[in-house]
């Protein structure tokens, strides 16, 4: 009887002992966790930091790929303009990265082009470059700048001159005026 009854002495001790640190923690006074403010400028500073570096100051940003691969250039390149880019690779015809028609060998399928295969007008893509026109003239006019129809046409070296004539006449169509050509430096020519 004696083991046993130690053992309930044991069992009634441990609960005491249990019952004794509820209550201590129920009477402890909560402390609310101050809020480090060094760990979160950290934060905001490695946040700050890739947000800079990823809108760099280059207000045109072109990625090479299969699909597109620019010509090459020897002349100094300048900053380039903040514009509409118009962008035509191997297989698209894009606007400010917006595919707006499908390329086959090069060439833009007849359904898409207004007079069918032999006309230069792009459907697709000036309904595309309207809309733009609209919203940057509706910036323009908040802005007090004066519109300026500035195109960048950025072309695969292997594009057609028939291709790059008809996306030319239907941004013309779309109240572009000026365009100018990208192109990647280091151009090797061996004129003789």
């Amino acid at each position: 009887m004696a083991q046993g009854q130690s053992a309930v002495d044991i069992d009634a001790i441990w609960a005491e002992k249990q019952k004794a640190k509820k209550e201590a923690r129920r009477r402890r006074k909560v402390e609310k966790e101050k809020l480090l403010i060094n760990s979160l400028m950290d934060a905001f500073t490695i946040i700050l930091c890739f947000l800079m570096k990823s809108f760099g100051s280059d207000p045109v940003q072109i990625r090479q790929s299969d699909e597109l691969m620019l010509p090459r250039t020897s002349e100094e390149q300048k900053g380039l303009e903040d514009a509409i880019v118009i962008a035509i690779s191997k297989r698209a015809i894009m606007v400010q990265d917006n595919k707006v028609a499908d390329l086959r060998d090069g060439v833009v399928d007849e359904s898409l082009k207004r007079d069918g295969q032999d006309g230069l007008l792009i459907n697709p893509l000036l309904d595309a470059l309207k809309e733009r026109v609209q919203h940057l003239k509706m910036l323009a006019a908040r802005t007090s700048r004066p519109f300026e129809g500035m195109a960048l046409v950025v072309a695969d070296s292997k594009t057609s001159y028939r291709l790059v004539t008809e996306v030319l006449y239907t941004a013309g169509q779309a109240e572009f005026e000026k365009f100018k050509f990208v192109a990647a430096e280091g151009a090797n020519y061996n004129i003789e």
